[in-house]
């Protein structure tokens, strides 16, 4: 695992996922809500989020207060994964068997890099 600006890289024979966390409220060990980068060796980058189930709940419950989303009562995106537990380790978890199955061509969203 390396530390860029606001990026955790983590680098496996099969991906390099980059973590974009916010340093203000997110620590390693403790986010619970995070956009990745999945780069695969065939140069193919794929785009996710990854949650916790308690994320999900905490916003539903939020939405509920501010009257968004049909007063939190659905939660739904795109290239949305859900996890149990927080932090990298999960989440890197995750993404490996995401990459493992090709399951993350349904999952996530591809994406072109940047030049």
């Amino acid at each position: 695992m390396s530390v860029t600006g606001p990026c955790v890289t983590v680098e496996e024979p099969a991906f390099v996922a980059r973590f974009v966390l916010d340093r203000e409220s997110d620590t390693e060990e403790t986010v619970a809500n995070v956009d990745v980068l999945v780069d695969l060796p065939n140069g193919v980058r794929w785009v996710l989020t990854i949650l916790t189930v308690d994320e999900v709940g905490r916003l539903l419950a939020k939405w509920k207060e501010t009257g968004e989303v049909a007063n939190g009562s659905y939660f739904w995106a795109v290239g949305q994964v859900i996890v149990a537990d927080p932090g990298l380790t999960a989440m890197t978890s995750a993404v490996r068997e995401l990459v493992r199955s090709g399951e993350i061509a349904s999952a996530g969203v591809r994406c072109e890099k940047s030049a």
